[in-house]
């Protein structure tokens, strides 16, 4: 049993329905802008959505998408 005061734990971020990759901007792609509604992303004011294999040229390779701190685009993918 948890402690009244005790936080609720984060969401787990690898369980947002992520765009396809495919139809992505370069700059949503490297984690520039969000991947949700393509806002430019600062330093200190992202959310990180977890690191995800996708596939590319026929190899695994790691992607490691990002969103604006508070995106609602990314609340409607939940």
């Amino acid at each position: 049993m948890r402690h009244p005061s005790t936080p609720n734990p984060a969401p787990d971020r690898r369980l947002v329905t992520l765009p396809p990759l495919a139809t992505l901007s370069t700059e949503q792609q490297r984690g520039v802008h969000c991947v949700f509604c393509g806002t430019t992303l600062h330093t200190g004011a992202v959310r990180d959505l977890g690191p995800r294999l996708v596939e590319a040229h026929g190899s695994a390779v790691r992607w490691f998408p990002r969103s604006c701190p508070s995106c609602p685009k990314e609340q409607e993918c939940r």
